[in-house]
């Protein structure tokens, strides 16, 4: 018999904010990028939170920032920049979720940590809370070790594919009680692999997805989380955690 497995995404899942986010502040913060492309991505920030630009802008541009300017950045200076990161913000987490993580991994489950974010950062917040393996998303290298701007292993988009052939090569069998929890329309072809999926504070897509599939749809608030199902065609509180 396989170890039960389960999978979860962790920006806006475990990960109050985003890894990827926050690795880009702050590689802006020690100068890492050009003046105008910090400056740009600051701006859009500030415009998203005064309701002047989509996410997707900012989003956008958060990306590009990477893209455009990781063939000059040391990976000694990124990993530096990612270890800042996570020491600073990386016990900014939900309760729902953390405590899942905390009772899975006490019932014996193997945790997968599937991430959009850079590797050097998604897995150091996936050690700090127990995972035992993580998959984010990863720049290729050069024959000196150094950073190209072309992806070696881009997630988003691609999680059902990951997670199948790793748990293919791995002997995990998705079919025996496995969890999985994400917060996305993206995570919703991750969630259909697993036997009790989770939406966790989802978009209005996976929330459409969630409910038309009869999926657990939990809520975080402040110190509630309202965990819910649908009932009758109508999502319903089933119940309320207070944390």
């Amino acid at each position: 018999m396989s170890q039960k497995f389960a999978v979860f995404d962790i920006d806006g899942t475990l990960f109050r904010w985003q890894l990827f986010h926050e690795l880009v502040a702050e590689l802006g913060n020690q100068d890492l990028f050009p003046k105008d492309v910090a400056t740009t991505v600051e701006e859009k920030f500030f415009e998203w939170r005064a309701l002047k630009a989509t996410w997707a802008d900012y989003e956008r541009e958060v990306v590009k920032a990477i893209i455009d300017n990781i063939a000059a950045i040391p990976p000694n200076k990124l990993s530096q920049c990612a270890e800042t990161v996570v020491e600073r913000s990386g016990h900014k987490v939900y309760n729902f979720t953390s405590d899942l993580v905390k009772k899975l991994k006490n019932d014996g489950y193997f945790l997968l940590a599937l991430t959009g974010s850079q590797q050097e950062i998604a897995e150091l917040f996936a050690k700090k809370h127990g995972f035992d393996d993580c998959i984010g998303s990863l720049m290729r290298r050069d024959s000196n070790g150094n950073f190209t701007s072309e992806f070696e292993r881009f997630v988003i988009g691609n999680k059902s594919t990951i997670l199948t052939n790793y748990c293919n090569e791995h002997g995990f069998d998705l079919n025996d009680d496995s969890y999985g929890v994400g917060d996305s329309e993206g995570d919703a072809s991750m969630l259909e692999l697993v036997t009790s999926p989770i939406a966790f504070n989802p978009d209005e897509g996976l929330l459409k997805l969630a409910s038309s599939n009869n999926w657990t749809v939990v809520i975080e608030r402040k110190n509630l989380a309202y965990v819910m199902k649908v009932n009758d065609e109508t999502l319903s509180v089933v119940e309320t955690k207070v944390f």
